[in-house]
């Protein structure tokens, strides 16, 4: 089977969803690019991609052309809250993304909240989870040493809300404050509101801390490296639960232990062992406990490798990857 990946230059999405799977694909020859050059265009059985394509306008032309099965990935839901900070820009590329989920022979989603959002617009749906080449790439455990227990959380100005849910707990850990270093990973000075999550996560500025600025895809995990600790705050809504589980996957990469939003969509992995929030209380509890328990600290990242390398490994969900590409191509084209 010959596929065919449509992804742009340090996508995280396409990364996760079109790169990576491709990459470690077997019994595929497969190819990403960002644009299809003439000598590219024939021998494909599907192509497959994130969201958006610059061949969207008409997709139906473009299998005639390709005779192609054209594969759409989701990773996340297209209609963004009111309170997210791209809502007033996103309309108009929402609704080219439902054109796109109506056109497409199959798509793919990440969990069954987002695949229920999808089957109005198109009954032929998959989930395939996200997973990691555990042990391979940047997906190691290496981890540089440090005197201090490091508090870590990676995001971008998209979670600003989800920082908010910190500000309390921050403020009460500071009296460990010269035991910790809070780490802030995916910073970018030039956005504003960066520099309000910068205050919510370090309590103003008062505790020590250390910022890594956003990282290329190809090497991202390499801010991982400074972590003990991953907090992984996320707000209750209908629009996160259609999110994948990544931060954990990631976490587990570096064998950290997490403490973590019980809400969708990582409530759907109640086997976790994670330290689960069910009220701010729990912020405080668990950050304290691992702070103080090196110990504690060991045994709950080894289990969650442990754990992710059974329920994610990418080896076992591109070999369910491979079946359903493999049967979709023997299916009649799309009408």
């Amino acid at each position: 089977m010959n596929l065919l990946g449509l992804s742009q230059p340090n996508s995280g999405c396409g990364y996760h969803r079109v790169l990576l799977p491709l990459g470690f694909m077997q019994g595929i020859k497969g190819y990403v690019t960002n644009i299809i050059t003439e000598d590219k265009m024939d021998g494909w059985d599907v192509v497959l991609y994130n969201r958006l394509s610059i061949y969207q306008k008409d997709w139906d032309e473009f299998r005639k052309v390709m005779g192609v099965k054209v594969v759409m990935d989701l990773d996340d839901h297209w209609r963004l809250p009111p309170n997210h900070v791209l809502y007033y820009q996103y309309n108009e590329v929402a609704t080219k993304i439902e054109d796109n989920i109506r056109a497409a022979d199959l798509v793919t989603v990440t969990n069954q909240p987002l695949a229920d959002k999808v089957l109005p617009l198109n009954s032929n749906v998959q989930i395939l989870h996200n997973a990691l080449p555990y042990g391979f790439n940047q997906f190691h455990d290496h981890r540089e040493p440090c005197d201090r227990v490091r508090i870590f959380w990676a995001g971008s100005i998209t979670h600003e809300h989800d920082i908010k849910l910190l500000r309390g707990p921050v403020q009460r850990i500071a009296q460990y404050a010269d035991k910790i270093k809070m780490v802030l990973a995916g910073y970018d000075p030039d956005q504003p509101i960066w520099h309000r999550i910068f205050s919510y996560y370090t309590a103003g500025g008062q505790l020590p801390y250390m910022k890594i600025h956003s990282l290329p895809v190809v090497n991202y995990m390499d801010a991982y490296s400074n972590a003990d600790i991953m907090l992984i705050p996320l707000e209750a809504s209908d629009w996160h639960a259609c999110k994948s589980n990544l931060k954990i996957l990631e976490a587990a990469a570096k064998k950290l232990p997490c403490i973590v939003s019980n809400v969708l969509p990582y409530s759907l992995d109640s086997d976790a062992p994670v330290l689960w929030v069910n009220s701010q209380q729990d912020w405080f509890k668990h950050i304290k406990t691992l702070i103080h328990e090196p110990q504690t600290r060991e045994e709950l990242g080894n289990a969650l490798y442990e754990w992710a390398c059974r329920k994610y490994n990418l080896a076992d969900i591109n070999a369910a990857r491979f079946d359903t590409f493999t049967n979709l191509c023997q299916t009649p084209a799309h009408l």
